[in-house]
C-alpha cells in the first residue's frame, strides 16, 4: 500500500498567547491563561513537497504587556502514515521557548525554521494569482460584508449556496487529508447538518482584527484572542459553532472567495 504522509504539530503551551504558521498559513492561534496540550494536522498548509517554513510567535496573554516568567511553549513536527491508521513514522524536529528572566520585559518572541516534507499531492493555491489584500482600501469593512453574506446564507438555510461557497476550501482539505469523494461529501454534509440543527449567526465580533496570511494574498477576521470572528449559536442548546475561514480576491473580480 502506498504511503500517505500526514504531518502534524504536537504542542504544549502555558501562560501566553501564541500563533503557529506554516508557509504563512495560520495553523492555530490561542490565548492561554492556563495551559493546553494537543496535536493538530498541518497537511492543508503544505502546497507541495520540499522545504516548509515554520514561524511561531509568543506574546503575553491578553491584558499583559510582557511575557510572563511562567510562560511555557514547545512543539514538535511529526509525520504519520494515513494509509496505515495514522501510524507514527518520525519526529522531524522540535522547538522549546526559552525561559524568560523575570527582570526583563519581553513583548514578543518569534522563531522561524523549516523542515522537509514529502507529499504525493499538490494543492490548488488559487489565491497566489489573487490581489494583494494589504493594498485593498477599507478591507475590514469589505471582509465584514463577506462574512455577513455568509451568515445570511446559513440563516436562510440556503445550504446549496453554502456548499458552493466552501467548495474550493473543501477540495483542498479533501486532497490534503486523502479523502475519497464519498468521504469528502460526508465531511461537508457534516458541516451543513450542524448548521441545520438550529444554529444562527451571532453578531460579528466588533473588536475583530484583520489577519493576513499567504504573504498578503489571504485574509480573515479574528477576535483579539485568536478565535474566529464568525460564529453561530443555538440558543436553546446553548451551543456555539465557530467557522474559521479565509478569503482571497481574484484579480479580475471584486467578490471575495473562500479558500
Amino acid at each position: 500500500m502506498t504511503k500517505q504522509p500526514y504531518y502534524m504539530v504536537d504542542f504544549s503551551a502555558a501562560s501566553c498567547m501564541f500563533e503557529i504558521r506554516i508557509n504563512d498559513t495560520p495553523i492555530i492561534s490561542m490565548n492561554i491563561p492556563g495551559q493546553v496540550s494537543t496535536i493538530v494536522p498541518i497537511n492543508y498548509a503544505l502546497l507541495t513537497s520540499g522545504k516548509q517554513l515554520v514561524k511561531t510567535s509568543i506574546l503575553p496573554i491578553l491584558g499583559e504587556t510582557s511575557i510572563s516568567e511562567n510562560t511555557f511553549f514547545k512543539y514538535t513536527i511529526q509525520s504519520f502514515d494515513a494509509a496505515n491508521n495514522l501510524r507514527f513514522e518520525n519526529q522531524l524536529f522540535g522547538y522549546e521557548f526559552p525561559k524568560i528572566n523575570k527582570e526583563k520585559l519581553v513583548p514578543i518572541v518569534v522563531n522561524t525554521t523549516d523542515f522537509e516534507a514529502n507529499i504525493p499531492f499538490r494543492l490548488q493555491p488559487v489565491w497566489e494569482q489573487g490581489k494583494n489584500l494589504t493594498q485593498i482600501k477599507e478591507l475590514k469593512k469589505r471582509l465584514s460584508a463577506a462574512y455577513l453574506e455568509l451568515g445570511g446564507i446559513v440563516n436562510n438555510r440556503n445550504f446549496h449556496t453554502l456548499k458552493e461557497k466552501l467548495n474550493a476550501r473543501e477540495n483542498n482539505m479533501a486532497t490534503s487529508m486523502y479523502l475519497s469523494q464519498e468521504e469528502s461529501e460526508a465531511r461537508i454534509n457534516g458541516i451543513i447538518n450542524d448548521f441545520k440543527n438550529g444554529f444562527d449567526m451571532a453578531n460579528l465580533a466588533s473588536d475583530a482584527l484583520v489577519i493576513y496570511s499567504s504573504y498578503g494574498k489571504k485574509a480573515s477576521l479574528k477576535r483579539p484572542n485568536g478565535e474566529p470572528a464568525l460564529s453561530f449559536v443555538n440558543k436553546s442548546k446553548k451551543e456555539q459553532i465557530m467557522l474559521d475561514i479565509e478569503f482571497y480576491l481574484p484579480k479580475n473580480s471584486n467578490e471575495f472567495q473562500i479558500i
